[in-house]
């Protein structure tokens, strides 16, 4: 649970919360309302995204619950093509009124052996940043699953953006001496 931090001098009101790293302190309206939990943890629905500095990686931290945090990622990161379609109940769920107010984040597991953690990318979290609201959804189809493995898929990843570059590159070129 949170304790509510009297306002500061601007007004801005802090929340300290007890994690299992540490004690920290978030803006009150940082607070993400997860109406319906995350999937299999149904019945805790305050959250607060922790970026870490100079990292990739971050942490949707339980407000209510001090051991329930995940690592998440942008998905995109993890491959460039990566794209969702929310269905319209999500749509009205979340109150997004425009594609940009809208963050995608997948969850990542670590397991002992870090070279094969996992992003969760059939399963993201949706969050629209405007009215603070989040939710995790399915995304149908064979193109996403559950367990990408990280590092490989941002080798490959890697590996056809240069690609890419490389050919627009050459692209250039060849026009060039026409």
């Amino acid at each position: 649970m949170y304790k509510l931090i009297y306002g500061d001098k601007n007004g801005v009101y802090k929340v300290e919360l007890q994690t299992k790293i540490g004690t920290m302190h978030v803006k009150k309206e940082d607070i993400i309302s997860f109406p319906k939990g995350i999937l299999g943890f149904d019945e805790y629905h305050e959250y607060v995204v922790i970026k870490q500095e100079e990292s990739v990686f971050s942490f949707l931290q339980s407000v209510e619950e001090p051991d329930l945090s995940f690592v998440i990622i942008m998905p995109e990161l993890v491959r460039s093509d990566y794209s969702v379609q929310l269905q319209k109940d999500d749509i009205e769920l979340l109150q997004i009124a425009s594609p940009d107010d809208g963050r995608v984040y997948a969850i990542v597991t670590i397991p002992e052996n870090v070279a094969d953690m996992t992003v969760n990318l059939q399963a993201p979290v949706v969050i629209n940043s405007k009215r603070r609201i989040g939710m995790q959804i399915i995304v149908s189809g064979d193109t996403y699953h559950t367990k990408h493995n990280v590092i490989a898929e941002m080798q490959k990843n890697a590996f056809l953006l240069q690609k890419q570059a490389s050919e627009e590159q050459n692209d250039s070129k060849v026009q060039e001496s026409v």
